[in-house]
């Protein structure tokens, strides 16, 4: 998963359209549809800034980019038993919900 894909996600479960964000962070919408669509990937400042206006550390950010695909084979049992946890944590500690169904 792409870090745009994690941001829309993240839109999504806190019902904040892509415009609020935009006005939050001081870009433009598209800039922000940009993102969300991978034309190109934030910069450390602006990832700063949606995290804030988010609610979530940028390593939590990070960490949600992963998908199975990403894990190599000999690990993928690990993380076949550490994903339902790390849902857990990721629901009460910050109020995420699944993003697309992987955890």
């Amino acid at each position: 998963m792409k870090i745009g894909e994690v941001i829309k996600g993240l839109l999504k479960s806190r019902n904040i359209t892509q415009l609020e964000l935009a006005d939050k962070i001081g870009k433009s919408k598209t800039a922000i549809s940009q993102m969300i669509n991978g034309a190109y990937s934030p910069s450390p400042d602006t990832l700063e800034k949606i995290s804030e206006v988010l609610n979530v550390p940028i390593a939590i950010m990070y960490l949600l980019t992963i998908s199975p695909e990403d894990v190599p084979d000999d690990k993928k049992e690990i993380y076949r038993v550490l994903s339902p946890l790390l849902e857990k944590y990721l629901l009460e500690i910050f109020g995420i919900n699944k993003l697309d169904g992987r955890f």
